[in-house]
């Protein structure tokens, strides 16, 4: 029995925020963190129980920018998909919520699980992201920023 759970395949649950403002030029930008896995990707992180996907995904914010923001009222981006982690497949649903901060908001980073961060124009997240999944998220959120 032992043996199947510890070689079973694996599910988790994340949720995170693609943080953006508007510039007073009217140009949107958006929050990618690094983390230090050395991988380019939006803050986002596992759910705890008894958390909403929206109250997960404030919390990763906070926890991993010091940023507070308003979660759009839109269906937040869900993405699925697959790897590998330590000989065991985890299968994976994240969902991410568009989330406006405000323009003068100050990124304070937790060295822990991020390295880094940088503010860019929506139109260049998607060449910024490390994985496909993350791209897939970065093209919807062009989307919804009208870009």
């Amino acid at each position: 029995m032992l043996f199947m759970l510890l070689y079973s395949d694996m599910k988790e649950v994340a949720s995170g925020c693609i943080p953006w403002r508007r510039m007073k030029n009217g140009t949107v930008e958006v929050l990618m963190v690094l983390r230090t896995g050395g991988y380019w990707e939006f803050p986002k992180g596992k759910q705890e129980k008894g958390e909403t996907d929206g109250e997960t995904a404030l919390r990763e914010l906070k926890e991993e920018t010091n940023l507070k923001g308003e979660l759009s009222t839109e269906h937040p981006i869900s993405l699925k998909y697959s790897f590998s982690r330590n000989g065991v497949k985890v299968d994976k649903q994240v969902k991410f919520f568009m989330c406006e901060v405000g323009l003068k908001s100050k990124v304070s980073i937790e060295k822990k699980e991020v390295t880094d961060y940088i503010w860019l124009p929506v139109e260049d997240i998607e060449q910024k992201a490390t994985y496909p999944q993350v791209k897939e998220a970065a093209r919807e959120a062009c989307k919804r920023l009208s870009v």
